[in-house]
């Protein structure tokens, strides 16, 4: 589960009495870069050999980046792995932004999330695409329209030898 992008720069804040923070801490964040707007997803892996045992819950702390102060996260398929996925608010600016998770074990990540200008980075099959007048467009039409034209000249061909056969037997 937490095979996506790695979160660069995690930081440990220091801790609090009776938590612990840990470099073993390890958050992800898919898409990051990530945009306004757009559907992003945290994972957090609570484990830490200081902490006080399996963590049972993970709360994302999402007041810096504009949305409500605790987010429950739900449990992974893993142990001690918390993920939850938020839609950044329309209005965030583009910046490098690092909201807190807390482990309900004491663990306590920081994670790293930069916020792109101008929309999320273009990926995909292009199945959304809605660019239609491209240089390629009319290349595509060329090569479909060849298509459908030797597909006719071959069926005529199949029915002049159907007939030639039927008038011979």
């Amino acid at each position: 589960m937490l095979c996506a992008v790695m979160a660069a720069g995690l930081a440990a804040p220091a801790p609090t009495a009776g938590a612990s923070s840990s470099p073993s801490s390890a958050v992800d964040i898919t898409p990051d870069p990530s945009a306004a707007g757009t559907s992003t997803t945290f994972a957090v892996n609570c484990s830490s050999q200081t902490a006080a045992g399996p963590a049972t819950s993970a709360i994302l702390i999402g007041t810096t980046l504009g949305l409500p102060e605790h987010i429950p996260m739900r449990a992974s398929t893993h142990s001690n792995e918390f993920v939850t996925t938020v839609v950044l608010p329309s209005s965030i600016r583009a910046a490098t932004y690092q909201p807190d998770i807390d482990c309900s074990n004491g663990v306590t990540a920081s994670a790293t999330l930069t916020v792109s200008p101008g929309g999320a980075p273009a990926t995909g099959d292009g199945a959304t695409a809605t660019t239609t007048d491209g240089p390629l467009t009319a290349a595509g039409l060329g090569l479909a329209g060849s298509g459908a034209l030797a597909g006719l000249a071959l069926a005529d061909l199949a029915l002049r030898g159907r007939r030639r056969r039927a008038r011979r037997g």
